[in-house]
């Protein structure tokens, strides 16, 4: 498993998220669509605290280390359906599909709307999967790759859920505070088809991030070895 160049990774994401910005104050017709920009900056929330997880796990003075990681980590797994949740935006396209409809065809605005809409999830997909890397690394290094890709795969069922609470109950991370209102709403998802659809949510949060685990991984390494080379040639 590689280590990130987290630099890099912070310059490039700050760009993207900068870009897309921009672009949707250039498309934009309609203040509708707002809330892509709150949604935008909750995606970065478990991006920055894998980060600060990241800086904590390599410091060697830092006093109740382990206590400090647990309770940041925790916090990222609250904060982490955010990041693919904004995937869930384009539901707003279908209940304004008839706003869209000039002549008996879809207008351009539609167009416009949709790919603003896929940079702003695009943007939440890479804040997510740079998040569960970094803490995929972690887990990586102080335990073994079977127990962190354990962990990553409860990760994304989890995800699933946390986007069903939100998306279908309308209840943010910060709920989490408000004990007696979550153990109600806790008990109504007890039922099949929250059960699938978080198996759904969580098999496609696995599969975009698999996806971007192997291109990681498989980026360069042709420079660092080959199945045709040997220990004596690489001297």
């Amino acid at each position: 498993m590689k280590t990130l160049n987290h630099w890099y990774l912070h310059l490039f994401l700050i760009l993207l998220s900068l870009s897309t910005v921009g672009i949707y104050f250039l498309f934009k017709n309609q203040t509708y669509f707002e809330f892509l920009i709150w949604n935008l900056f909750l995606a970065w929330i478990p991006y920055i605290l894998a980060v600060i997880a990241q800086f904590i796990h390599t410091s060697t003075y830092m006093i109740l280390r382990k206590i400090i990681l647990i309770a940041v980590g925790l916090a990222w797994l609250l904060f982490l359906p955010n990041s693919p949740y904004v995937l869930t935006d384009f539901i707003h396209l279908t209940i304004l599909k008839d706003s869209y409809v000039e002549k008996g065809a879809l207008s351009f605005t539609y167009w416009y709307d949709f790919f603003v809409i896929f940079l702003f999830a695009w943007n939440g997909l890479l804040l997510g999967c740079s998040s569960m890397y970094i803490i995929q690394k972690i887990w990586e290094e102080r335990f073994n790759p079977f127990v962190s890709w354990l962990i990553i795969v409860l990760t994304a069922l989890l995800c699933g859920y946390g986007i069903l609470l939100g998306r279908e109950y309308r209840l943010n991370s910060w709920d989490a505070l408000h004990a007696d209102r979550i153990l109600e709403i806790l008990r109504e998802t007890l039922h099949q088809e929250a059960f699938v659809f978080c198996l759904l949510v969580g098999f496609v949060i696995m599969t975009v991030y698999v996806t971007f685990y192997v291109l990681v991984n498989s980026i360069g390494s042709s420079r660092h070895s080959s199945p045709y080379t040997n220990e004596k040639s690489r001297r």
